[in-house]
């Protein structure tokens, strides 16, 4: 009895695997003895691990991932006369195939379409930028109509190197949410809500719109993934309080902190950053201006690895930043907040309430800590 249930597993788990599986059959003469890539072309940060798809490795498909370290699914395809690589997928993902180009070209993208279970034939010409591709697929199909009926948001880019204007975010998800109505199971809807977000920024429409999914929908990890990144942010939006945060067991951040001080701004950057390292000057010259009138000043770095955190305590000591500094390395404060990039200012007053939440502009941190001490 206990082998015949353990063979019922097996085959019940290997169903719902091939239920997920994907194949796709390409071509490309132009790209033959040269290589692609297949994955999102662009995501927020902390969004990485719902762009997950796996595909199976060999000589001619290798994992991106392994050696770059990024957070999302991206696969390196060895082109030849016929390429037919297969994975597995838990949902449908927006996905481009890339050419980084030889050394001194541009890199090209094709447009996003959607990656999702069964077999499909792409043909790929010889310039692949921005093309967009006829993926006879449900999601391909649903998604294509929806991108037909947003044309009525955006000034067309009469450039292919930057993007459409959006006219009103209010509108959009307003003719988004009417959309989910009709279709309450659409990861085309869902997907164009992280897009927004991923472009835009927050807008408190999204969580709007996220409750008009069905009740089952709500389920899958998608919609969990995207509903607590955006809730995080919700709740640590101007006027909100924000929460205790924990770096390690010895180092933590909580409303007694604040209490010390009329104002404390918090820095939050990493090493990686560009703008971050080009703007410290500009905080110490801030720190400096108001570190006399009970303004408290701290820096969350992102850095996890010794020795970045050691490149991160060069640079702050290079600076003069002779503030506290604390290191994220149980990524709590990028969670609880939802940080999806740097740099990202906060201003929060003695009461641990949220004054400001400003994204690389340190002018406007500026002016709020002056207008809020006078």
């Amino acid at each position: 009895m206990k082998k015949l249930h353990y063979v019922l597993l097996i085959l019940i788990s290997n169903f719902i695997v091939a239920q997920n599986n994907f194949e796709i059959n390409l071509s490309s003469d132009s790209y033959i003895n040269d290589s692609l890539m297949l994955g999102a072309p662009m995501t927020r940060k902390g969004f990485g691990d719902l762009y997950t798809f796996k595909m199976q490795t060999n000589k001619n498909v290798s994992d991106f991932t392994e050696k770059t370290k990024i957070d999302h699914s991206i696969y390196y395809l060895k082109i030849h006369k016929k390429n037919i690589v297969s994975g597995s997928i838990e949902y449908p993902q927006p996905v481009a195939f890339i050419y980084m180009g030889k050394k001194g070209e541009a890199s090209h993208y094709t447009k996003i379409f959607f990656l999702e279970k069964g077999k499909h034939k792409i043909d790929l010409p010889p310039n692949i930028n921005t093309l967009e591709l006829n993926i006879d697929s449900p999601t391909n199909k649903e998604y294509k109509a929806l991108q037909k009926s947003l044309v009525q948001f955006y000034i067309q880019s009469t450039s292919p190197h930057q993007r459409d204007s959006l006219i009103s975010m209010d509108k959009k998800q307003e003719f988004l949410g009417e959309y989910i109505r009709k279709n309450p199971n659409s990861y085309v809807a869902l997907w164009e809500i992280v897009n927004d977000y991923t472009l835009e920024d927050y807008h408190p429409a999204y969580l709007k719109n996220l409750n008009l999914f069905s009740a089952k929908f709500k389920q899958n990890k998608l919609y969990k993934g995207v509903e607590t990144r955006l809730k995080a942010e919700q709740s640590t939006s101007i006027g909100k309080k924000i929460p205790d945060i924990y770096f390690d067991k010895q180092n933590k951040l909580t409303s007694e902190d604040f209490k010390k001080h009329k104002l404390t701004f918090i820095d939050y950057w990493s090493t990686t950053c560009v703008p971050c390292i080009k703007s410290m000057p500009e905080i110490v010259k801030l720190y400096n201006e108001y570190k006399d009138q009970n303004v408290n000043f701290i820096t969350i770095t992102d850095e996890q690895k010794p020795n970045r955190i050691e490149t991160a305590k060069n640079i702050l000591k290079k600076n003069n930043a002779n503030w506290i500094n604390f290191f994220d390395t149980n990524k709590d404060f990028q969670k609880k907040v939802n940080a999806t990039s740097y740099p990202l200012h906060f201003i929060i007053d003695e009461n641990g309430k949220i004054i400001a939440r400003i994204s690389n502009n340190i002018d406007e941190a500026r002016t709020i800590i002056k207008e809020y001490l006078q």
